[in-house]
């Protein structure tokens, strides 16, 4: 399908997208998710505390970045088994978080983590949500145009070569699930780097 009319419509449908030199494949290029009824993120914040003391845990998980699901995957046992749940038609939902904190519900005291696994996350998991907030996050990404990853799960793992990708974007807000799975990473966690990362900016 491409953007060109045709016999049967006589206007283009916009789904129809190609990189330079290929064919025109049904390709996102803007995904906005927009609720219906949202909460401000002080809203939002006080019903994740009062869950979590209403469930008398210890602590629950913030999760503040995201990754590309293949790009993130550290082992190659890992990428096999994402590329066969793909390929059956439905992903299984693994993923690897960047930035995950702990959150205590008495204090409010937050700490960083490492080495978590989020379990599950698939759109199925969206019929768990307690609350979904009136913000705005923007995930970037290059479509894959190769046959058989566009238009796919497969095709968020990109390119790359440029000739092969198409930009895409996600818009979506921050969500509150009432329950996650969530498992510590697979083998031995990546050690900490002994110096600072460098200044962004020259010394004055």
């Amino acid at each position: 399908m491409s953007r060109r009319p045709g016999p049967d419509f006589n206007q283009s449908n916009g789904h129809g997208r190609a990189a330079f030199l290929n064919d025109a494949k049904p390709t996102m290029s803007n995904l906005f998710f927009s609720p219906a009824e949202t909460q401000s993120a002080a809203e939002l914040k006080k019903k994740f505390l009062g869950t979590c003391r209403a469930e008398k845990l210890s602590y629950c998980l913030v999760v503040r970045e995201m990754d590309n699901p293949a790009l993130s995957l550290l082992h190659q046992e890992d990428f096999s088994e994402l590329l066969a749940s793909y390929g059956g038609g439905a992903g299984t939902g693994d993923r690897l978080p960047l930035v995950v904190y702990r959150v205590y519900p008495e204090t409010g005291r937050e700490e960083m983590i490492r080495g978590s696994r989020i379990i599950g996350l698939n759109s199925r998991a969206l019929r768990n949500l307690a609350g979904i907030g009136n913000d705005s996050f923007v995930y970037n990404y290059m479509q894959s145009q190769i046959n058989g990853f566009a238009g796919t799960a497969l095709g968020a793992f990109g390119s790359a070569q440029n000739q092969n990708g198409l930009p895409a974007s996600v818009v979506a807000p921050s969500l509150l699930f009432e329950e996650l799975e969530v498992r510590g990473a697979r083998g031995e966690a990546k050690r900490l780097p002994l110096l600072p990362p460098p200044p962004m900016s020259p010394a004055k």
